[in-house]
């Protein structure tokens, strides 16, 4: 049990607490440990600078970068397509669209595509053995074959049933996946052929203010395994990763920065630096 505050007999060297603990002796280790913990605390604030995209960009300054075909992504098995084939006459459309009959006056067109769920229902999708069947063109090899060069495919194998026919394909399983210090964590889906990792944070609602711009992850499946890319959004030089560019399927990972675990605990060091200072202020009352 604590022992009872008391004075010291006339001639001592000052106040004193049961057991011999000299007020001023306690006053001169807790004041220097409010000193650390307020420069602490000061330190640990961070600067609007951390949070600035390519602050080493001059004015007008052209930036190279890695060309879209050399990050572009190559289609493989079950990924979906949308495939539409127009031509001038509108029966030969209902022969290789059979789905557009369902759509009547409706107005839906390709909004039906619009939601996984109806891509996934209405799209074509790449076989095991890396092919997709159309209605009157039947199988034609897609796998291996680069997004922009896809609708090249489709459209020669056209060529051969149909004259003047306009071939468009569009991938519409092309998901990403943002999560860590962004406001609006979740899976995407894009429904253009690319993304950059600026837009895919964009779609996110941006970055918290805990984020670590400098250390952005982007993890990637290959056949033989995933990689793994830490970007810096800091510098230019991000225009130069492979990942710049998202792929389907690709994580994104915003890392924290270092001071957000004094930043999660600033409730608890303030209850405890209030307490001090109101412990202090007592034992100065006390002791006056």
């Amino acid at each position: 049990m604590m022992n009872l505050l008391f004075l010291s007999l006339p001639g001592s060297t000052g106040r004193r607490f049961g057991g011999g603990l000299n007020y001023n002796h306690m006053k001169n280790i807790l004041v220097p440990t409010l000193l650390i913990f307020l420069l602490t605390a000061m330190f640990s604030c961070r600067s609007s600078q951390e949070l600035i995209y390519m602050k080493d960009v001059a004015n007008n300054e052209i930036i190279p970068g890695l060309s879209l075909q050399k990050t572009e992504y190559i289609l493989k098995t079950g990924d979906i397509l949308f495939v539409s084939i127009k031509s001038i006459s509108p029966e030969v459309n209902l022969l290789f669209n059979p789905e557009s009959s369902m759509e009547g006056n409706s107005g839906q067109g390709t909004q039906k595509y619009s939601t996984p769920n109806s891509a996934y229902l209405y799209g074509y999708e790449i076989d095991l053995d890396g092919n997709i069947k159309l209605p009157m063109l039947g199988k034609i090899k897609v796998s291996g074959v680069s997004l922009s060069q896809v609708e090249y495919v489709v459209q020669k194998r056209t060529d051969e049933f149909l004259k003047d026919a306009i071939v468009k394909v569009k991938l519409l399983n092309f998901k990403f996946t943002v999560t860590g210090e962004v406001r609006s964590p979740g899976t995407y889906y894009n429904y253009n052929n690319s993304i950059t990792v600026i837009e895919a944070l964009a779609v996110a609602s941006g970055n918290t203010d805990f984020a670590s711009i400098n250390k952005v992850m982007v993890v990637r499946s290959f056949p033989e395994g995933n990689k793994t890319y830490l970007l810096d959004l800091s510098l230019k030089s991000i225009y130069l990763s492979e990942a710049f560019y998202l792929q389907p399927n690709d994580y994104v990972i915003v890392q924290p920065d270092k001071y957000k675990n004094f930043q999660l605990n600033s409730q608890a060091y303030s209850l405890v630096f209030s307490s001090i200072s109101i412990l202090l202020a007592v034992l100065g009352f006390v002791l006056r």
